[in-house]
């Protein structure tokens, strides 16, 4: 991911001179339920860069619930308004890996904030993706693919619901499916009992309690549901025990994937380093965009480990983004686990609609992450904003 100069690019810099700052709010289709809670509406932070010459880059920072780093969508849409925003102007957009640095140099530690870093690093990809004239994926070194088969998370509240749902989605081409865990592991394995019985070989299943598992659960689990071929088991127990997850990676017959375990190349390192997993769970949102995660799944390569792709249920920015980093970086895996806030939200906020048909996704066509904002949508989504430009 070689950061070209702008002066390579098309002579002169590429300076920032306005910056806008968004907290959007759009409600779900469904509530969206995990052992982590429940959630009826999504809030994210939209982030728009305007260089001299009139390219813009979008960018976005999402979070369904605060993970360990502690951000939230109100304290990431200050931190864009009130520190990284003002820095960033009058800065040459096209210089993305000095202006990372600068802004990771804020803080003590390296991989702070990552969820405020990766609205930046996408608008600055966008940013000087548009200023060429190529998509983001051809910047981070040129699409491998253009379709992308989609997973989905779903919820197990009792059997009915659980059936109900997955039927739909296996009717509507989805060929992976994300089992949603619960502290109540034995109710989990009757769940996945029943959905494997509901779609047969129609669809691959995983299951994900977001931590919500002890180390012995997880082996239970593991070993009652055998027969169902398990893709994996997505981060079974705390992020912070590592001796627990590399137990049961050894012991489990399912492949363990470590998520929420993993939020920085350092956390990967350290996965790897462990034998903590055999799958580490890459979201663009988590770990602070294109760069950072590139080098997580780098370092899941050098160590072995497998990739696969999440999203934190991005709007539609980070979704095109997600798409993007997955048709660039083959490693992440076959499957992408989103593809359009469509799937998942009463609205949008850009212009376009990323195609999705029988389960598959499509990359948007077109300069940089190939979307716009819809400004009537944002207005009429915004909670708060913020409008800074260079001179005031």
């Amino acid at each position: 991911m070689a950061d070209m100069s702008s002066a390579s690019a098309r002579g002169a810099p590429l300076t920032i001179v306005r910056v806008q700052v968004w907290k959007v709010r759009i409600p779900y289709l469904a509530p969206m339920q995990s052992s982590r809670g429940r959630l009826e509406v999504g809030d994210k932070v939209l982030l728009r860069l305007s260089a001299r010459d009139g390219t813009v880059g979008l960018g976005e920072a999402s979070i369904i619930f605060p993970a360990r780093d502690g951000e939230s969508a109100d304290s990431v849409f200050r931190r864009l308004a009130e520190v990284s925003g003002p820095l960033l102007l009058g800065q040459d957009g096209a210089r993305i890996v000095a202006l990372l640095q600068m802004l990771a140099g804020l803080s003590s530690e390296r991989h702070a904030f990552p969820t405020s870093l990766c609205a930046v690093d996408l608008a600055l990809h966008d940013l000087k993706a548009r200023h060429l004239g190529i998509a983001v994926a051809d910047l981070l070194g040129g699409a491998t693919r253009e379709r992308f088969p989609l997973s989905r998370s779903m919820a197990m509240p009792d059997e009915r619901t659980a059936v109900q749902s997955a039927c739909a989605l296996v009717e509507r081409g989805y060929r992976l499916l994300t089992l949603k865990g619960s502290a109540d592991w034995r109710h989990d394995i009757r769940m996945a009992r029943a959905v494997q019985r509901a779609v047969g070989d129609q669809a691959r299943l995983e299951i994900d309690p977001n931590q919500a598992w002890q180390c012995k659960a997880a082996l239970a689990v593991d070993a009652a549901l055998r027969e169902c071929a398990l893709e994996c088991i997505e981060q079974p127990c705390a992020w912070w025990d590592i001796e627990a997850m590399q137990l049961i990676t050894e012991r489990a017959h399912a492949p363990i994937a470590a998520d929420e375990s993993v939020l920085s190349p350092a956390d990967a390192m350290r996965v790897v380093r462990a034998r903590a997993a055999d799958i580490i769970t890459v979201k663009l949102a988590k770990s602070g965009g294109l760069r950072a995660s590139a080098a997580i799944v780098e370092i899941a390569a050098a160590g072995g480990l497998q990739c696969n792709l999440g999203s934190k249920h991005t709007f539609g920015v980070g979704s095109a983004a997600l798409l993007h980093f997955a048709a660039a970086h083959p490693a992440v895996g076959e499957f992408v686990g989103y593809g359009s806030a469509r799937e998942r939200f009463a609205g949008d906020i850009i212009n376009e609609t990323i195609d999705i048909s029988d389960g598959q996704a499509r990359l948007p066509p077109g300069p940089g992450f190939g979307v716009t904002l819809d400004e009537a949508a944002v207005a009429r989504f915004a909670l708060a904003s913020a409008d800074l430009a260079l001179g005031q």
